[in-house]
């Protein structure tokens, strides 16, 4: 048996369950959307740290840049074999180049130079092979990685 107040409360409960339902459906591809920008801000956070790591040792110019560009596209999974590696070298050798002026002490504040030309080196190899930039790096077991799946 139906009544008007039951049909009232029923329909109140079916808009309740739909304003729940399209919720979690945005809170999901929020939550994926932030996971994906998360991972890729350590990505490049730890990209670049390896450059540092790579370019301290090393003061001459040529040597420097070329120690930072090896680590980091060995670790992305580039061969020197592979089409478009001199170009992506070429590329990423401006990331390098800041990286060594900075470090070594050239005259100017090219610290702040960096993440822009890291931002415009990952959107040329976006727009050059239509992907991210595969920053894939190895990391020891008791490295700790601040990295949480929900």
């Amino acid at each position: 048996m139906t009544r008007p107040y039951l049909d009232q409360l029923r329909a109140v409960a079916q808009a309740s369950e739909h304003a729940e339902a399209e919720f979690r459906r945005y809170a999901e591809c929020r939550l994926e959307t932030m996971s994906a920008e998360r991972v890729r801000a350590y990505r490049r956070c730890q990209m670049v740290g390896d450059m540092i790591e790579s370019a301290l040792p090393v003061a001459a110019l040529t040597e420097c840049i070329a120690a930072q560009i090896g680590c980091v596209l060995a670790q992305a999974g580039w061969s020197e074999s592979d089409g478009g590696y001199e170009e992506v070298s070429e590329q990423l050798g401006r990331v390098a180049a800041l990286v060594h002026a900075d470090l070594h002490g050239e005259p100017g504040d090219v610290s702040s130079m960096v993440v822009a030309v890291l931002a415009a080196f990952e959107n040329w190899y976006r727009e050059r092979f239509g992907t991210e930039f595969p920053v894939l790096h190895p990391r020891e077991t008791n490295v700790f990685q601040p990295l949480v799946d929900f």
